[in-house]
């Protein structure tokens, strides 16, 4: 057998666990100062230390999914749903802001009471938007025009 070789439980137990393990130690090890600290990111933007918890998460939760092992957004708490949908529509805005084309959508679940203007769309559940919003399949997402919306601008 190839030595570089791992089985997937090795890497979803041991090398997993042990890289949250290690990230945990090294936040809760964070002074106060330390959490602003500038830092950045994969796509070169600088931002605060404090920002990599939410960063984490949201990477996580997403590509967890994207295995294709059974999971989907339906199954997100519903506070990771929400702030999920509020950063990639503020992220758009940033982007709108520089310029950048980003078609108008509103967003506005049917099980939630709130919604974030960008335009056009309906959906039918706060989960199902934010898998479309993220680039994710868009079951059970529909717009004025059909149950078949266009693709999401780019989030990240």
């Amino acid at each position: 057998m190839d030595p570089s070789y791992r089985p997937s439980t090795w890497l979803r137990g041991s090398l997993s666990d042990h890289a949250a393990v290690h990230l945990n130690v090294e936040w809760r090890d964070l002074t106060e100062q330390a959490w602003s600290h500038p830092v950045r990111t994969a796509l070169g933007r600088t931002v605060p230390v404090s920002q990599t918890v939410w960063m984490r998460t949201r990477e996580v939760w997403v590509h967890a999914v994207d295995l294709g092992n059974g999971g989907t957004f339906d199954d997100f708490p519903d506070e990771l749903v929400d702030a999920l949908l509020e950063d990639i529509t503020r992220t758009w805005e940033r982007r709108r802001k520089r310029g950048e084309v980003i078609p108008s959508y509103v967003l506005e679940p049917l099980d939630r009471n709130l919604a974030h203007t960008i335009g056009d769309a309906d959906t039918r559940t706060a989960a199902r938007l934010a898998a479309w919003a993220s680039g994710r399949p868009a079951a059970g997402v529909v717009t004025a025009d059909g149950p078949v919306p266009p693709p999401a601008a780019r989030w990240l």
